[in-house]
Order: structure tokens, then sequence, then C-alpha cells
């Protein structure tokens, strides 16, 4: 394998060129930062609620995230920036998994610079680098199995099978949406002239092995709750399978234009394309791993836009590897790379722009604002709260949806008990497996609804199940002449139960 002569005379670490960690630790640095000052959103309050009732998994997810979420805030306490840590940690350890293996695949420092900068150039990685949800762990250890099949490749040491289904089983620990990764690995095997040797041996099927022991504690937990989780996210993605609708795919693209940044969505297309198309040619195999890490994922969800909404995150695994064979490919033609520059540095400034405007507090986004006031709500349910204590009454808090629910828990003093719709018997995904143990018959419930055309409150769906509702407040945040979220505080009284 050719290597970088630039290499040798430079200090290392973990065989990563200086001014490759340079990058990784200012983008690292970059996101801590990021953590301190963004707030936090209602997917992570989620997760959060979760690891304050660690389980061996939860209805909608494995449970990766939340154990992060955990250990993070154990440490650092329960904090938006505890929270946010487990984020800025995993995308660490994902920076140095790209640069190893950008370097240890083309030996050439230049190029596993500009690929760490293009990489970290897009809104889809640096989100979930200060964000944590599922897609967090998944994206990681997605690039580690493709980390340990190339070490397979440039070792032919058969133990690599054994460490790829372990990142796998992680993968899977970390979202469902690893599974992919199944026919992404085989197809490589079954191609590669080379590999495919491997399939009359028994280490590729111990690594699966491997892969399903690693994922146990979910198979444990959905035994032990009648497999809901798979049911649910069967009958979920079979349910939104509707007629064809042109309009999905074009809805697909325009996320996937956005999240990628403009410059690397071309540089992404023009991978699949370019890459794609000669897949059964004779390829070398590291070429062909990287294409058969994220090609299965892509085509099968750009198919399922013709039929359903595909959400901008679900083609994230998909994408990093087809950045790293587009820098490849321009670094091949060495007046590409001052384009290959620019584009980087658009990204850049794209990526930059969008970051800033969600920094700026109560940002008027209309629907796309999905955080703001809420610690301002829970101060006043806080007050609303004591006062009926104080009349001895004691009540219960509830919003219309889970997210609203866990950004209450969150931001409520000793962050109580919230329920959400499954107080008027609708479905709360994770709200429902968590057993109500009070009795709330015949209680006062604090109900917190926001302006948002999904979650407004609907008196004729909550009537049924109270005595009388009446609104206590109103909270309005305002920022640059505008509404940007109207909460609503309601009093239910006398609690009939929603069996």
């Amino acid at each position: 394998m050719e290597r970088d002569p630039e290499l040798n005379s430079q200090a290392k670490l973990l065989n990563i060129p200086t001014q490759v960690w340079k990058v990784i630790l200012g983008f690292t640095l970059f996101r801590t930062f990021l953590a301190l000052i963004l707030p936090l959103t209602p997917q992570e309050a989620y997760y959060w609620s979760w690891s304050r009732d660690l389980s061996l998994s939860y209805f909608d997810h494995p449970p990766l995230a939340s154990y992060s979420i955990w250990l993070t805030t154990l440490v650092l306490g329960q904090t938006i920036f505890g929270i946010k840590m487990a984020a800025v940690l995993w995308f660490l350890g994902l920076n140095i998994l790209w640069a190893k293996l950008t370097q240890e695949m083309f030996g050439n420092t230049g190029q596993t610079f500009w690929t760490l900068l293009a990489l970290n150039a897009t809104i889809a990685f640096q989100l979930y680098g200060f964000v944590i949800t599922p897609d967090t762990p998944l994206i990681v250890a997605w690039t580690a199995t493709i980390y340990a099949l190339w070490k397979l490749i440039d070792t032919k040491n058969p133990q690599w099978w054994y460490a790829a289904g372990f990142f796998m089983g992680l993968a899977w620990l970390g979202k469902y949406a690893g599974i992919m990764l199944v026919p992404s690995v085989l197809m490589f095997v079954l191609i590669s002239k080379h590999q495919r040797k491997w399939l009359l041996t028994p280490h590729p099927y111990l690594g699966v092995m491997i892969a399903i022991l690693v994922f146990t504690p979910v198979l444990i937990w959905n035994a032990q709750h009648d497999w809901i989780s798979f049911a649910f996210q069967g009958a979920r993605r079979t349910a939104g399978m509707g007629t064809w609708k042109i309009r999905f795919v074009g809805e697909l693209f325009g996320s996937q234009f956005f999240m990628l940044t403009p410059y690397i969505f071309v540089l992404v297309f023009a991978s699949i394309n370019r890459f794609g198309r000669k897949i059964f040619a004779a390829m070398e195999d590291k070429i062909l791993l990287l294409v058969s890490s994220g090609l299965i994922t892509t085509l099968f969800f750009i198919a399922i836009s013709f039929r359903s909404l595909v959400k901008m995150n679900w083609l994230a695994p998909a994408y990093w590897s087809f950045i790293i064979l587009g820098v490849y490919y321009l670094f091949q033609t060495p007046k590409r790379i001052q384009r290959l520059k620019i584009g980087i540095f658009s990204s850049l400034a794209f990526l930059g722009l969008g970051i800033s405007v969600v920094a700026i507090p109560d940002v008027p986004l209309g629907e796309g604002n999905t955080w703001s006031g809420w610690k301002t709500a829970a101060a006043e349910v806080q007050a609303v709260s004591d006062s009926l204590l104080e009349q001895g009454r004691d009540p219960f808090i509830f919003s219309t949806n889970y997210k609203a629910s866990s950004l209450l828990k969150f931001y409520l003093k000793d962050h109580p008990r919230t329920y959400a719709q499954d107080i008027i018997g609708k479905q709360a995904l994770q709200f429902d497996i968590w057993p109500m143990t009070e009795d709330l018959l015949d209680r006062t419930g604090i109900l917190v609804v926001d302006d948002r055309r999904e979650y407004r409150f609907k008196r004729k769906k909550i009537s049924p199940f109270f005595a009388e509702i009446e609104k206590v407040r109103t909270i309005e945040i305002n920022n640059f002449d505008q509404t940007v979220r109207r909460i609503d505080i309601y009093l239910c009284t006398a609690y009939k139960g929603a069996g």
C-alpha cells in the first residue's frame, strides 16, 4: 500500500497526522461550545427521560443513546451540557475512526485532512455531534463496523470478523436501522473475489453470533413486552406506505440538499453514480467496501420515498463513505483539488449560517422552533403546582405530546413524573410502558400545550376525561417583533381515568 512520506516526519498519535488531529480537536471544541450554549431539543429531553429509568430497552428505540446520557449526566450533572456531551464524545470517537480509516486506506495526509473537513462541513454530521439521538451511536458503530472490515482486508486476520460483529451489534443497540449493515456487508463479501472465501469459514458466522449477543438486552426486553418494539416499527413503517407520490421524493432530496449542504450533496450523489454503477466491475476491495457501506441504504430509502415520507436523518449512516470516496476521486486529479477546497469552504459557510440561526435565542422559525418557551413554561407550571399544594390539592402534570412532557420533566424542580397523551387514552410511546405508580383518579391535572399545529389544544378531546377544564396561564415568547411560541396552562379537575 502506498504511504505518504509526510506522515513519517510528523508526530503521530494513533497513526493520525498532527494536522488531522487539529481538525478533529478543533471541531470537538466547536461542538463542546455548542453543547454549552444551545437549548435542549424535545427529542433529547425524551431520551434523557429514559436515562432516568434505565431499562434493557425502550418502546420505540434501543437503549444506547440513553445509556450514554446516563453516563455523561452522572459525571456532569442533570444539565443540558451533561446531556449533549454524550453526542460530543461519540463524535470525537467517530472523527478518530474516519481519520484512521482514510489515512490507512489511502496513505495521503492531505487527502485525509480535506476528507475530515468535508465530513465535518455537513449539517448532518455536525447536528448529531451535539444533539444526542439514537442516530449518534448508530453512525459511530456503523463506521466502526466498516473500519473492522477494512482491517480484515488489510491484515487478513480473521479476528477482525469478531470485532465487526461486536460493532454491528452495537449499531443495532443504537438504532434498529443498524440492520441495514447486514445486506451491506453481505453484498461486499459476495462481490469481492478476495473476501468471498470467508463464507466457507466459521468466522463471519461467529461474528454474527457476537452481534446478536450484544443485541440481547433488546431481545430480552421485547420478549418481556410481547415484541412491542418490532411490531410498532413494522406497523408504523407499513402504515406510512401509501400510493405513489412524487412529492415525497422531492422532499427527500430537498432535505438532503440542506443536511449535506449544496456542495457536499453534489459530491455524495456524484460518488454514488460514479462508483455505484461500477459495483460489479473490477474494483479494489477498499473501494468496494466503502461503496457497499452506503449504497444499499441509499437506494432503499430513495425507493421508499416514492411511497412514503423519508425523514431527513434516515440516510445519514450512508453518506460518510461516499464523502470519503468523493474526496479520493478528486485527489486523483490535482487540478480538481482547488475546486474541492472552494466547495468545502462554501459548505463550512453554509454550516456556520445554519448553526448561527439556531443559536439565536428564541429564533422565530415557526413550526421549526420546537425548543423555545419550555423553561419559562415549567416555571409557571411549578408556581401553579405549588399554589395547589398549599390548598391541599395534589396535582399531576401532563401534556398532549410526549416530547413536551419530557421537556417539562427536565425543567421542573426535582424532575417529577410527568404524563403525556396516555392520560387521554392516546398512544404515548415509552410513556405507555411506564406504569402509573400513583392513583390519579379525582385529582387535578395541570395540562400544558403549545400552539404548534400538531399539538394544539382541542377541548373536545380532553373534556371527556375531566369534570372541568379552565385556562389559567398563557406564556408568550416573543422575539424580532414576532410571537415565537405560545404555551397555555389549563387546570383539569377531577380526572376520570382513561380506561
